[in-house]
């Protein structure tokens, strides 16, 4: 009995600590940003012309992340993230231009390395993320650079283009699943982390033919972020 006894009380110790390890490692919060994104596109190995060129457009992130620390200086990181890609083609404020808004889930999964600064640290991260395509929108301005109404795009294309996601070629514009990998570096003061980071696509979006039958398209998303974090629990 008592031999029973010590082996629970020595169990409950042990999930005590341990709890009160993980508790003092883990910290959680919300992150808020902005995203100045663009995407890669090359037809046969070669850009478009100067004028279909995509541009970087802005937009915006938020979601929560966790922080788990290995060590005094090194955590993984990870999260769920409503961003914003996409990307613009146009002559600017004067003339006709598209934007491509393209709605994303992303989980980013970071190795993040701080050192001490006296009072704050410098933290360094990188690691692979992953993205779901969720929905997207086409905005237009016509040739005097106004923003063209729902009905002057209709009376345009016949309907109201929408960017959909899929595997179908000639249904889909762009595959679900996008994967990456981000690299990025702040600082930190107390619970908040301010970073710069910059998200690299690997895999090519375009929904190829079942045929091919000349071009070969490439289209990767690509961007930088800038974001505040605000951590509980540390």
């Amino acid at each position: 009995m008592k031999r029973k006894l010590r082996k629970m009380f020595l169990g409950l110790l042990a999930v005590v600590l341990t709890t009160s390890y993980v508790s003092a490692q883990f910290t959680f919060g919300p992150r808020a940003g902005f995203n100045f994104t663009n995407m890669r596109n090359e037809i046969n190995g070669t850009k478009p012309p100067k004028e279909f060129r995509g541009k970087s457009k802005s937009g915006f992130q938020i979601g929560a992340v966790a922080d788990y620390a290995l060590s005094t200086g090194m955590s993984i990181q990870s999260g769920l993230l409503f961003a914003q890609q996409g990307y613009k083609v146009g002559s600017g404020y004067s003339g006709p231009k598209t934007i491509v808004n393209l709605n994303y889930l992303q989980i980013p999964i970071n190795v993040q390395f701080k050192f001490p600064l006296g009072g704050i640290d410098l933290f360094v991260q990188t690691g692979p993320y992953l993205g779901f395509g969720i929905n997207g929108k086409y905005k237009y301005w016509n040739e005097n650079g106004k923003r063209m109404s729902n009905e002057d795009i209709e009376k345009r294309f016949g309907e109201i283009p929408k960017v959909s996601f899929g595997s179908e070629w000639g249904k889909n514009d762009l595959k679900s699943f996008d994967v990456g990998i981000g690299f990025g570096a702040g600082l930190q003061f107390g619970n908040i982390q301010a970073g710069l980071g910059y998200n690299m696509g690997v895999r090519n979006l375009y929904v190829q033919p079942p045929h091919k039958y000349g071009a070969d398209a490439l289209l990767k998303n690509n961007g930088l972020a800038l974001t505040i974090t605000y951590l509980f629990g540390i």
